[in-house]
Formats: structure tokens, C-alpha cells, sequence
């Protein structure tokens, strides 16, 4: 069955699989600031701890045990590591290491026919930018950005202003706060923050009706929520051969796109000693 007709059903080298470690040579590490980091360890361990912003998951029916779904499967290719567990309890593991981008997913999972549909459960937070707050502070940056959690400057954050001349300034956010370089931008009218990884945007903030004036310093908080927590509810695969073919939903991650990942065959079971 071709992909095509999931899509009108409805609209890197090692892998990890339910506990063990998902990494390799290229994962990488931002950088951190006391008590936070941006990237997360992909362990679908982890995936399965409850986040506490969500409530805790429903205990899945299990399915057939005969299923022709139950098993590992391997995403990966040369540059990328990914793996997913389709567990005879009904639950599913995902996870996912390419460059400096570590994600993650855990969930339940039904059959329907020839069909497998995931559900993530808890439902991911994204993580968010939001305006904490301004104030009158003559040399100071027109712009921070702070971890929500401990207030620890966040280094990981771009920053589009928009000018009165029609100009466009993106720039990299410094530990210390932002502002345009003496002689640019001499009439900022709004802007929006972004961190490139995890594709996390803030909305466009209109500087005058938030009340911005030259001599104010933006405070903006960074929220992680559920930082790498991919949300595969309504995804469905069809299994062609061993390769898993998922099509993406309007309820799922944007990011995760069309995905395919060849089933592993068993280990055979050692003999037992006499």
C-alpha cells in the first residue's frame, strides 16, 4: 500500500530502543548555564519519565501480540541516528540524533487494519518565548533573554528586528543583551526571537504597542516545557515489506515530516543449557 493512501486516510551508528542510550560521534552540546541546557539527552528512557507540566498517561490496551508491528525499527542513515520500539504493551519509544539536535517521543499505539496510528501521550508542551517585562535603562541593551526557570542569561536565542527603513536586522542575542550597533537601526518598529535548533519562534512584537521607548531594556523569557519532546499524535504508518511508512497529521510535529524505518529482525533465542 503506498504512502499516498495514508495521506488520504487522513490527513544517525547506533539507535535506541526502550532504555538504551540514542547517540553517536556527531551529538553536541551547546553549552549550558547553571542548571540548564538546551540539548537534550535522547534516551527514549527519558522519554518516559512524565513531564510534570502534563498529566500523567492512560494505560494502553494492548494489542494483538500476533501484530505485525510489534518490534524495532531502524530510521537511521550516515549522518543521522534514529530509532523506534513498537512494544507488545501498546506503547511506542522514539528517538532521534542528528548534529546537535537530540528529540524524543513515547506514546501508545493502535491498530487498525493494515494500519498503525500513534498517539503521544502526555501531549508535549513546546517550549516558548515570552515578554516578561520593560524598563528605563539608559545604557543598557534594548533586548534580554532569560531562562524562565532560574533567570540565567539564555545564549541560544536570534533576534530579527524590523526598521523604520525598511531594513531587517538578525543577529545572535550575547549573554550580556542586544542592541543595534551604534548608527543602524536608528528607528526599530518590531521584532521576533528565535532558536534555531528546536525551531521555537516567538510572535512579532510591535515595539510601540508594547510601549518601547530608547533608553528601555525588553526582558524576554525562554520556557523549555517539553524541550525535544516530538508529539507524533495521529501519525500513521502502513508497513511495506520491513519498512515502517509514516505520513505526518494536522495534530502532529510539522518537523517530523514523512519518516521511514526498517523493521529489525529478532534475535534468535539462545539454547538453553541442559
Amino acid at each position: 500500500m503506498r504512502l499516498s493512501k495514508l495521506r488520504r486516510l487522513k490527513q544517525r551508528q547506533f539507535f535506541v530502543l526502550s532504555g538504551m542510550t540514542l547517540c553517536f560521534a556527531g551529538c553536541a552540546s551547546n553549552g549550558s548555564v547553571p542548571g540548564e541546557t538546551l540539548v537534550q539527552p535522547s534516551t527514549i528512557a527519558a522519554a518516559q519519565e512524565t513531564s510534570p507540566s502534563s498529566p500523567p498517561a492512560a494505560k494502553p490496551a494492548k494489542p494483538d501480540p500476533n501484530s505485525k508491528f510489534i518490534g524495532r525499527y531502524n530510521g537511521g542513515s550516515f549522518e543521522t541516528a534514529m530509532g523506534m520500539e513498537l512494544a507488545a504493551d501498546g506503547t511506542f519509544g522514539w528517538g532521534l540524533s542528528v548534529g546537535a539536535l537530540d528529540m524524543r517521543a513515547r506514546g501508545t499505539w493502535d491498530q487498525e487494519g493494515e494500519f498503525v496510528i500513534l498517539t503521544s501521550t502526555p501531549r508535549p508542551v513546546p517550549p516558548e518565548f515570552n515578554w516578561l517585562g520593560l524598563e528605563k535603562n539608559p545604557g543598557g541593551p534594548m533586548v534580554k533573554v532569560v531562562w524562565a526557570s532560574n533567570a540565567e542569561p539564555f545564549q541560544y536565542a536570534t533576534i530579527m528586528v524590523d526598521c523604520g527603513d525598511g531594513t531587517r536586522l538578525v543577529e545572535q542575542v550575547p549573554s550580556a543583551g542586544w542592541s543595534p550597533a551604534e548608527g543602524e537601526c536608528p528607528n526599530p518598529t518590531s521584532l521576533r526571537l528565535e532558536e534555531g535548533i528546536y525551531d521555537v519562534q516567538s510572535q512579532v512584537y510591535d515595539l510601540a504597542e508594547f510601549g518601547w521607548t530608547p533608553g528601555s531594556t525588553i526582558t524576554f523569557t525562554f520556557k523549555r516545557n517539553d524541550l525535544g519532546v516530538a508529539d507524533f499524535t495521529g501519525m500513521i504508518g502502513v508497513l511495506e515489506g520491513n519498512v515502517l511508512k509514516f505520513a505526518p497529521s494536522p495534530n502532529s510535529d510539522p518537523r517530523l515530516g514523512q519518516l521511514e524505518l526498517r523493521k529489525i529482525a529478532p534475535r534468535p533465542e539462545r539454547a538453553q543449557a541442559d
